[in-house]
Order: structure tokens, then sequence, then C-alpha cells
């Protein structure tokens, strides 16, 4: 009998411990939520040569005392936030303006990039553009764009971003444009491969009308084929209307 008790007593205290959300000492009303966290990824890049920066980035919470300064890993800067979560984010580095803007945790992608303005006259750091021999386009010019539920249409904070690619492509001629369309699983997949299509050739011709040639784009579709999150909530679904763009030489 005790070792029955002992065993049921332990497989209570390992559900709360595998939630990470209560604790069995305390009375109902005194039970705290410790919400789930999920890592976030931000990159930093120069506007004009789209090169990495090394940065300083500090992350403020709903409250002031939720300070957080993530630590660079895997050529990112990596901090956690729980689902429900608000901030504002400022972005320091010599030479370029301070960045600061709100986030909300459940719009974030996975990997979210900031666009550093160099400063003018600034001699840490210059604008003119760059040989693409200089530039290591293996990893550091990638980007996702992401859309309207059911729609060609970008979402803004994605047209913004393109405009800063487009800009580098237009300054530097030699880097090709790979593109990528995705949808998310809702519908049917004949209309979502479309779609995907559709996608595609809003940002081509974005990108057309900068006067970027012809021939130095390539896209693709793949309707809800390739998912870039599980499609099992809104904020995942969203994550996957995207087209992802790879500038190579």
């Amino acid at each position: 009998m005790k070792t029955f008790t002992t065993i049921l007593l332990l497989s209570v205290i390992s559900g709360f411990a595998a939630h990470g959300q209560q604790r069995p000492d305390l009375a109902p009303d005194q039970q705290k939520i410790i919400p789930q966290r999920s890592r976030v990824s931000v990159r930093v890049l120069d506007k004009y040569t789209l090169r990495p920066i090394e940065a300083t980035i500090m992350v403020v919470g709903q409250r002031p005392e939720d300070l957080v300064v993530p630590l660079y890993e895997d050529g990112a800067y990596q901090f956690k936030m729980s689902a429900k979560d608000m901030g504002v984010i400022s972005i320091h580095a010599d030479g370029y303006e301070t960045h600061s803007e709100v986030i909300a945790a459940r719009t974030l992608r996975p990997t979210k990039i900031f666009y550093l303005t160099p400063i003018e006259n600034s001699d840490s750091c210059k604008a003119e553009p760059v040989a693409v021999s200089e530039l290591d386009l293996k990893e550091e010019i990638e980007t996702v764009l992401l859309f309207t539920q059911s729609e060609p249409a970008m979402l803004p904070e994605s047209n913004q971003e393109l405009e800063i690619l487009a800009d580098y492509l237009v300054r530097n001629t030699a880097p090709r444009i790979e593109l990528s369309g995705h949808t998310d699983d809702v519908g049917d997949p004949r209309k979502n491969l479309l779609l995907s299509y559709d996608r595609v050739d809003e940002v081509k011709k974005f990108l057309l009308s900068k006067r970027i040639e012809l021939g130095r784009i390539r896209g693709r579709a793949f309707g809800s084929g390739l998912p870039a999150a599980p499609n099992d909530c809104e904020a995942n679904r969203r994550l996957n209307r995207r087209v992802e763009i790879r500038i190579v030489p």
C-alpha cells in the first residue's frame, strides 16, 4: 500500500513539473500560472549592404523589471518570450541610427530581421555600394515576406522589407533572386497552389517595377506542401502564408 501511495504521489508531482504551470503545495487561489516561452531569433543587417552588424540589443517587457539582453548564438541574437508577451526592442550599433520598436510575440517570425541605417558621414560605417564579391551570400541575404490570408497582398511589414531588398538589388546588379511561394493548408490544395503562384508574381511585379531585370528573377510555387510551421493555429498558419526570398551570386 505504501508503495502504491508513493507511486501515485510521484505521478502527481511529475504531472505538475511536466506542465511547468502550477505548484501542488499551494492552495488553488495561490496558484501562479507560468506561461510557456518560445525562442525568438533576431538578426541585424546593414540596410544598404545587408551585411550582419555587431549590435547591442535590449528587450524590455510589459514590466520595467522584465529586461532581457539577447545572447548571440548561431549567427543570431536569441531570447525567449511567452506567446502573450509584448515589449520594446532597442538596437544599438556603432555608426548606425538606434532602432526601437514595439514587438508582440504572437506576430514575430521565428527569425526576425532588423535593418539599421548608417549614420551619414560616420567613420565606422559607410553606405556606398559594396562589390558582390565582398559579400557572403550563402546565408546573410535571405528573408521571408508574409501575406494576407487567401490573398496575394503582402502584409505592411513585408512591403517595407521588400523595399529595402529591392534598393539593394538596384545598387548591386550581379546577384540573382530566387522566390518560393507558399500558403497555409486551409482550403482546396489546387487553389492554394495557384495562390502561391500569385504571391510569387506579386513580388516579381514589384521587383520589375524597380527596374530589376526579369532574367535575374526565378520563381517557384509550392502551395501548402512545404509548411514552415504546423498548421495547427492561426499564429502558425500566418507564418506559412509567405514568399521566401533568397539572393544568390
